[in-house]
């Protein structure tokens, strides 16, 4: 059995790589777009950040869904892509995950889900991208089946004997594949922008829960701390609604209505539960924990605004790339620079939400209550998140 850590910030980092990223994306003339292999990135001086050490007795753990599927890629504007999603998961992208993985694991306090979980058999993560979250997961309940799905096939082959990943579309049509009341934890992380439907989603969800299981959504929620540290004249406030129009028109809306327990409630789910947690930009916190994860979530910002919007902005609205470029370094210049600024950076950060939810056991179901919700067919749908 494997015993990698989750993705873990190095500790012993003094921000020396971080102000290396941010002096070389200083110093490129415009976002390494691809085009040229000696383009700068600067997910080269970041991955000098984290470390994933993997140990002898790392065992292959090929599943065959996965290794076998054929998977088609788009490349955009020296992106890459999968489908419909406005995300790209080329490796820039992943090194980026990778690198929200450590911070989340980091700012909520070393756990791994808000959930009681007790002796879980099954888990399922939608969603689970270079897979860090499902691994770490397969670590912690050595005796659970760990399932994690994607459209991407960008997950390790080496990974913990519990821990399986398979390429799958949550939106098929015809529906889950897997049995009913299956899993005791069906997760989902950073998925705004990813579905047409959540009320589909989140019917799906109930249905393949084990009576007594758990849903957990985790997003980040509106962008209000983030805008009252910046004048009118940076104009985030337009950036970030050009991306809604953009995602909205595309099918696939960043809205963040999801995150409301009223659509959990109304298919049944019971316990149901959000929490908010602000995580820090910067580092301009007192706890050097906080302050050693906001250094490391600025740059991960900083190197993900090219990847929220290129597609969007050009695909849909047609939006010139090397504008969308241009406005992304100007947005990461004025962030970068308050960020840096302790007085005024105070409070700087993004709000993260957490929505749970449990499926009842039979005996709570109220007697009128259908056993199995039934997805939205009107067309009044609720957007993605």
């Amino acid at each position: 059995m494997s015993t990698n850590p989750p993705l873990a910030v190095d500790q012993h980092d003094d921000g020396g790589h971080e102000d290396a990223a941010m002096r070389n994306r200083e110093t490129s003339e415009g976002w390494h777009d691809g085009s040229s292999e000696h383009a700068y990135s600067p997910y080269a001086a970041a991955r000098t950040v984290f470390r994933h050490p993997r140990g002898d007795n790392d065992t292959m753990n090929s599943t065959q869904s996965l290794y076998d599927s054929d998977i088609v890629y788009i490349n955009i504007h020296g992106r890459r892509y999968c489908k419909n999603y406005y995300m790209p998961n080329d490796e820039e992208e992943q090194v980026r995950s990778q690198m929200l993985h450590s911070v989340y694991f980091h700012l909520f306090d070393q756990k791994l889900t808000m959930v009681p979980l007790t002796n879980p058999r099954k888990i399922l993560d939608i969603g689970t991208g270079t897979g860090d979250w499902a691994m770490a997961m397969g670590d912690e309940y050595p005796e659970a089946e760990v399932i994690g799905t994607d459209i991407a096939k960008i997950q390790p082959s080496a990974v913990p004997l519990n821990v399986y990943f398979e390429i799958d579309d949550a939106e098929e049509e015809g529906g889950w594949t897997w049995p009913k009341d299956e899993f005791d934890l069906i997760h989902f992380r950073a998925m705004l922008g990813a579905f047409k439907d959540w009320r589909y989603i989140y019917s799906e969800t109930y249905q393949h829960l084990k009576p007594g299981g758990w849903v957990e959504v985790f997003d980040f929620d509106d962008h209000q701390t983030l805008m009252t540290h910046f004048d009118k004249e940076l104009e985030i406030d337009k950036f970030l609604a050009a991306i809604a129009e953009a995602t909205r028109i595309g099918g696939r809306p960043r809205s963040y209505t999801h995150l409301e327990p009223k659509f959990l409630a109304e298919l049944g789910f019971v316990d149901i539960s959000t929490s908010t947690t602000m995580i820090p930009m910067g580092s301009w916190s007192d706890d050097p924990g906080e302050r050693q994860a906001g250094k490391h979530f600025l740059v991960a910002q900083l190197c993900g605004l090219e990847a929220l919007c290129l597609r969007p902005l050009t695909e849909v609205l047609g939006w010139d790339p090397e504008e969308v470029r241009r406005i992304c370094g100007i947005i990461a210049t004025g962030v970068k620079a308050m960020a840096l600024d302790h007085e005024k950076a105070k409070g700087l950060g993004f709000n993260v939400r957490v929505l749970v939810g449990r499926k009842p056991f039979p005996d709570e179901l109220p007697a009128s209550s259908p056993s199995t919700p039934r997805a939205s067919t009107t067309g009044d749908t609720m957007g993605g998140g």
